[in-house]
């Protein structure tokens, strides 16, 4: 009996600790066999760079890619040159790609006119099919673009949403994996102090 009481008891525990759930899997298929917990790197203030080359993290110069939007023009990241970006890695089928997408719509109208660009990748099988609805229901006022598996594979995606904050110089400030309303203070605050930082490369 003692021992069924202790493998309820850390079944519970299991349950509690997963309720505070802040991720998706990388793919589509991979929700439905649990979520992955938020990790970030760099929240709070802008950190010091500490990696270099192309990557997604912080120090780096994130992956070239050029993706069209839901209308079919494409958009690449040297059309941003200059902002501090945005960049979030999603789907419509993430629970919490969903709860973090009124933010990143506050954010973009409250920044917009500073220098702020927000981008949303959406890495639905279904393309612009499935995201429009989305979008419009949704009221996504910022840039929107279809992803694709390789976006995936350069971007080393194994939790959605990703979220890089990208400076002004088109390198990775901060990356976070996963999202909860918790975070959303310490997100706006780097956004405010990157926005403070002019350009450093010509």
């Amino acid at each position: 009996m003692m021992k069924i009481l202790k493998v309820v008891v850390l079944l519970l525990s299991a349950a509690v600790l997963s309720v505070g759930f802040a991720g998706c899997g990388g793919t589509e298929e991979e929700v439905s066999a649990g979520e992955t917990a938020v990790t970030t790197e760099g929240v709070g203030a802008v950190p010091v760079p500490q990696a270099s080359g192309v990557g997604v993290e912080p120090g780096q110069t994130p992956p070239a890619f050029v993706l069209p939007d839901l209308d079919g023009n494409d958009l690449s990241l040297d059309d941003f040159k200059g902002k501090v970006v945005i960049l979030d890695l999603w789907a419509t089928w993430c629970p919490p790609c969903r709860k973090e997408i009124p933010f990143l719509v506050s954010l973009h109208e409250e920044y917009k006119d500073q220098g702020l660009a927000v981008i949303g990748v959406g890495l639905d099988q279904g393309g612009a099919a499935v995201m429009a609805p989305f979008v419009e229901a949704n009221s996504m006022s910022y840039t929107v673009v279809v992803g694709n598996q390789k976006i995936s594979r350069d971007f080393k995606v194994s939790g959605i949403p990703m979220t890089l904050t990208i400076d002004r110089d088109g390198r990775v400030a901060a990356k976070d994996v996963g999202f909860a309303p918790s975070m959303e203070a310490e997100m706006r605050a780097r956004v405010v102090e990157l926005l403070a930082r002019p350009a450093t490369e010509a």
